[in-house]
C-alpha cells in the first residue's frame, strides 16, 4: 500500500523521491531531510514490494529526476526483485539501497541488481546529500561531450596465433609511452589470459558483466570492474569460470565499447578467434582492426575469409591491418605468397620470439620496451597506431573548425 508523499503540484520539483519497504524511523528521517533540500519532494512511500515497481513508476512521473530508496532489510529477495524490475522497465529511475547490513555480500548483491548507491542505517543527511551529489556528477559526465579515443580490436585468424600476448604488449606500450590513458579489454567469453600474462591477478567481475549494465554505465561503475597494472594500464578481465555464460547482447557490447572510447585514449580489445556477434560489435566501434596470422596455410586462408566477411559487412578496408606474428625469413610461406593470397600488403611483421614470450607469460612479467626484437616490433606498432590517432584527431578538429564557420 502506498502512502502519498508531500510532492507539490509545481514545476519547481527537480527530484521526485519514492521509498519502498522503509521502516517508520528511516522514512521520518528521510522525509525531514527532503523538506530541507530545495527542488526535492517525496512522491510516495510504498509499504510492500509486490506492486512497488508499478507504484514507483507512477509516482512523480513528471519530475525531471527520480530517485527510489528501497529498504533491503525487510525482505532482501523482494528488494532485489523490485530493483531489477525498475532497472529493466524504467532505467531513468535511479535506485538507492538502504540497509543496516555492511557486509560486502549484501552490498555487492544490491549493486549488481541495479542500485546506484548503498546507504547504511541509521541514515545520515550528509550521506544522502553526498549520494545525490554523485548522481548529479554522473549525469553531467554522461551528457558532456567527450573526445573519443581510439579502439583497436585484435583478432587471431585461428587459435594459437599469439593474440593475447600481442594485445597485452601493445596496450602496455601505448600506456607507457607518453603516459596515455589506456585500457586492455579481455573479450573472451571464458578463461581469457590477459590478466595472467600481465600478472595482475584475476578480477571478480568481467567485461560482459559491465556490458550487462549499460543503463547505469558511468565512470564510478567502471572503476569497480578494473584491474590495474603497475604501468598505469587498466584491464577489464574475462569471466573466470569454465562454464561462464554472458547475457550481454551485441547492442550492449557496442554501447559499452563506445563508452570506453569516450573514457580512454586507447582501448585495446583482445578477441577470441572467430567473428562472433560480440566481436563484430567491438569491430563496429573500432578505428583499427588487426588480424593476426602466422605463416601457415590455415592461418592465411582464414585471414582471407575474415577480410572478405568484414568488407561484405561494410567495414572500411583501410581500417583493417594484417599482422604476421612469429615472422621468420625462413618461414614455410614467403611474404610474397602470403600477400598474393591476401591481395594486400602485410602491415606489421613481429619476429619469432617464441621462447622469450613464453618466459614472459610464465613469469607474469611482460617483455620490457626496447629489450628485444619482439619489443621493438611492438614499439613500432604503437607508434603507427599513435600516429594514426593523431591524424584522426587533426581531421576531426579541422572538420569542427569548418562547421563552426557555418554556425553549426
Amino acid at each position: 500500500m502506498a502512502t502519498p508523499g508531500n510532492m507539490p503540484e509545481s514545476t519547481a520539483v527537480k527530484i521526485a523521491i519514492t521509498t519502498v519497504g522503509m521502516d517508520a524511523m528511516t522514512t521520518r528521517v528521510l522525509s525531514n531531510f527532503v523538506l530541507a533540500v530545495p527542488g526535492a519532494a517525496i512522491a510516495g512511500n510504498i509499504d510492500g514490494y509486490s506492486t512497488a515497481d508499478w507504484e514507483v513508476a507512477r509516482a512523480g512521473a513528471h519530475a525531471p529526476n527520480r530517485v527510489c530508496f528501497i529498504d533491503y532489510d525487510k525482505n532482501q529477495d523482494q528488494a532485489v526483485w523490485v530493483t531489477e524490475r525498475l532497472r529493466k522497465e524504467h532505467p531513468e529511475i535511479v535506485i538507492f539501497a538502504i540497509s543496516s547490513h555492511s557486509e560486502p555480500d549484501h552490498i555487492i548483491s544490491a549493486m549488481r541488481s541495479g542500485c546506484a548507491e548503498y546507504l547504511l542505517k541509521p541514515i545520515q543527511n550528509e550521506r544522502v546529500l553526498e549520494a545525490l551529489g554523485r548522481l548529479e556528477t554522473r549525469q553531467k559526465e554522461q551528457t558532456r561531450k567527450k573526445e573519443r579515443g581510439k579502439v583497436i580490436t585484435i583478432i587471431g585468424a585461428k587459435g594459437g596465433t599469439g593474440v593475447t600476448s600481442l594485445a597485452s604488449h601493445l596496450a602496455l606500450e601505448l600506456a607507457s609511452s607518453g603516459r596515455r590513458k589506456s585500457l586492455l579489454v579481455d573479450q573472451h567469453s571464458a578463461l581469457g589470459d590477459a590478466s595472467l600474462y600481465l600478472g595482475t591477478g584475476r578480477s571478480r567481475y568481467s567485461f560482459y558483466e559491465l556490458a550487462s549494465n549499460t543503463d547505469r554505465l558511468d565512470d564510478q561503475l567502471l572503476e569497480g570492474f578494473l584491474l590495474r597494472h603497475a604501468s598505469g594500464l587498466d584491464v577489464l578481465d574475462s569471466p573466470e569460470n569454465v562454464d561462464a555464460v554472458h547475457s550481454a547482447p551485441p547492442s550492449a557490447v557496442e554501447h559499452t565499447m563506445s563508452f570506453l572510447a569516450e573514457t580512454y585514449q586507447f582501448v585495446v580489445v583482445d578477441c577470441p578467434p572467430g567473428l562472433t556477434e560480440s566481436t563484430l560489435a567491438c569491430i563496429a566501434q573500432s578505428d583499427y582492426v588487426a588480424i593476426v596470422m602466422t605463416a601457415e596455410l590455415p592461418s592465411v586462408r582464414n585471414a582471407v575469409r575474415y577480410l572478405e566477411h568484414l568488407v561484405q559487412r561494410g567495414f572500411c578496408p583501410e581500417k583493417i591491418h594484417l599482422v604476421l606474428n612469429r615472422y621468420s625469413k625462413k618461414g614455410p610461406l614467403s611474404d610474397e605468397q602470403i600477400e598474393r593470397a591476401l591481395g594486400r600488403a602485410i602491415s606489421l611483421r613481429v619476429p619469432n620470439s617464441y621462447h622469450e614470450v613464453i618466459r614472459a607469460i610464465n613469469s607474469g612479467s611482460p617483455i620490457e620496451s626496447g629489450k628485444s626484437d619482439f619489443a621493438g616490433a611492438v614499439e613500432q606498432w604503437a607508434k603507427q597506431v599513435g600516429a594514426e590517432a593523431r591524424e584522426t584527431a587533426k581531421a576531426a578538429s579541422a572538420s569542427r573548425g569548418v562547421m563552426s564557420l557555418f554556425g553549426k
